[in-house]
């Protein structure tokens, strides 16, 4: 009788070690989905190439990573629950391990937070450059090139158009909205800064300025034209109230079309737009080297 508790108290030890590991998961996702929320429904963007194919891998990855985790489960098991049995069994706990897998689980407890903490962010860039792709897809029936996640020195740049009117380089931005907040999606550009409702930003200013000069700087040299890239800023969902004029476009993803269509700035004739997309289409090739 006492073999038998003693053998379900290891299987309970283990089960819990496992499902605490879980809850923390669960309880980062909780909170996230309690304090903040996209601003824009996902069943409602358009859809790309390959998104079913993509989520049927993701989920097939996902269950394949779950076998292989549950088959080692199987095999150590039966050793986990009759090592920690003859230890309670005994009476004599080695406080050395208990104290080593406790440390190992607050660290396995803190990586898992921080790690999907960095997943919510990925997943949220990724959708809004999904959007801002399928946006862009319109570009093309009045002749413009569109090309995406062109590898840039340590970097990427999202999204490039060349078309009759220039070269654009888009930066694309997801922010969560914080539930708390109650209001309906407005950042407002002033004071040289994005102002959204709790919280203020200007690196994605300089992060586009930036991308966008390193793109000019790479496509004079070539191809030898004396290029213009326009930077422009788009934010997933969110509606752009400027207080004061940009030095370049920040729009709202379903505002990013009829913005470089309006644009005026410069002229490419076709020669020049052939060669831009050319060398364009030499960068996507290359291998990614991006962070």
């Amino acid at each position: 009788m006492d073999d038998l508790l003693n053998q379900g108290l290891s299987l309970l030890v283990i089960v819990g070690s496992v499902y605490s590991l879980l809850g923390v998961l669960f309880l980062k996702i909780w909170l996230h989905q309690k304090n903040a929320k996209l601003p824009v429904d996902r069943k409602k963007l358009k859809r790309v190439a390959a998104q079913t194919l993509s989520e049927q891998v993701n989920d097939k990855i996902v269950d394949v990573i779950g076998l292989i985790f549950l088959s080692a489960l199987i095999v150590t098991m039966p050793f986990a629950i009759k090592g920690i049995a003859e230890v309670l069994a005994s009476g004599e706990l080695n406080y050395f391990l208990v104290i080593l897998i406790a440390l190992g689980l607050v660290y396995v407890a803190r990586k898992l937070w921080v790690k999907s903490n960095l997943l919510i962010k990925l997943k949220l860039g990724r959708d809004a450059e999904l959007a801002v792709a399928s946006e862009l897809i319109e570009l093309q029936t009045h002749g413009y090139q569109v090309f995406h996640d062109i590898q840039a020195d340590g970097f990427n740049i999202d999204h490039l158009v060349v078309g009759p009117n220039g070269i654009f380089a888009i930066e694309t931005k997801g922010r969560h909205e914080r539930i708390k907040d109650d209001t309906n999606y407005k950042v407002k550009f002033e004071n040289n800064h994005l102002a959204f409702p709790s919280w203020f930003e200007s690196k994605p200013l300089e992060q586009a300025q930036k991308q966008a000069n390193w793109v000019n700087k790479w496509l004079q040299e070539a191809t030898g034209f004396n290029t213009q890239v326009f930077p422009v800023l788009c934010f997933l969902g969110w509606f752009v109230e400027l207080k004061q004029r940009p030095l370049f476009p920040i729009v709202s993803h379903k505002q990013i079309v009829k913005t470089i269509l309006s644009m005026r700035q410069v002229n490419l004739n076709q020669e020049q737009q052939r060669a831009i997309c050319y060398q364009v289409v030499q960068r996507s090739l290359h291998e990614s080297k991006a962070i």
